[in-house]
């Protein structure tokens, strides 16, 4: 997309950041490569961002646009889960973005929005503010850490092999029995066993 240096502002920049950052990954996001997609000279976008720091959160909240907020229909549980579901398969398919969501989502607004959508579906579950603090939390931690090892394992594809379980099965005899059940990377029955137990122990007290 060409576009003329007057018409340049941080959303026409953060949105060509977005796209580079769920095509190229987060590391292909530079003054640079966002300037070139939208036909502007790098010294342009300091008009919007003062650094390329600036410009790399602002693609990478602009990239977390994508992922709604919990549904307002249904339980708590069912809340919960949606949200941990689509944020989960979201956040797997680009690289990087799992990882930025977790440690940088309180400078991002995308972030707070995710952690705020989260809580107003807590508080309709426990009345203390620790309580919520810790279901928002613990959902949100749970869905963007899967999706980061999700991405990174199956990298290597949807198998694998123990070959020290198979040299040694005498020493492995738990895993030497549930071989089969290690040797394909079913994501997603892990992810939902997973979710199902965190959300068990979450909203075990405190209904409203």
């Amino acid at each position: 997309m060409r576009l003329g240096a007057r018409k340049l502002n941080p959303v026409v920049a953060a949105r060509a950041g977005a796209r580079i950052v769920r095509r190229q990954g987060i590391d292909r996001v530079t003054m640079r490569s966002v300037a070139a997609a939208i036909g502007v000279t790098p010294m342009a976008l300091y008009r919007c961002f003062d650094s390329a720091d600036a410009l790399r959160l602002a693609s990478i909240s602009e990239a977390l646009e994508r992922i709604p907020d919990p549904p307002r229909d249904g339980s708590v549980r069912e809340r919960l889960e949606a949200w941990a579901q689509t944020a989960r398969r979201r956040l797997r398919a680009t690289d990087g973005l799992a990882a930025a969501c977790l440690t940088d989502w309180p400078a991002l607004p995308a972030g707070c929005r995710m952690m705020e959508g989260l809580l107003a579906v807590a508080a309709d579950h426990a009345e203390s503010t620790i309580r919520q603090c810790e279901i928002a939390n613990a959902v949100f931690v749970y869905a963007v850490t899967r999706a980061q090892a999700e991405r990174a394992v199956l990298a290597r594809g949807s198998t694998r092999q123990l070959p020290a379980v198979e040299a040694r099965p005498k020493q492995y005899p738990h895993l030497a029995a549930l071989e089969h059940r290690f040797a394909v990377i079913d994501v997603d029955r892990h992810f939902a066993v997973g979710l199902d137990a965190l959300l068990v122990g979450l909203l075990a007290d405190g209904d409203r």
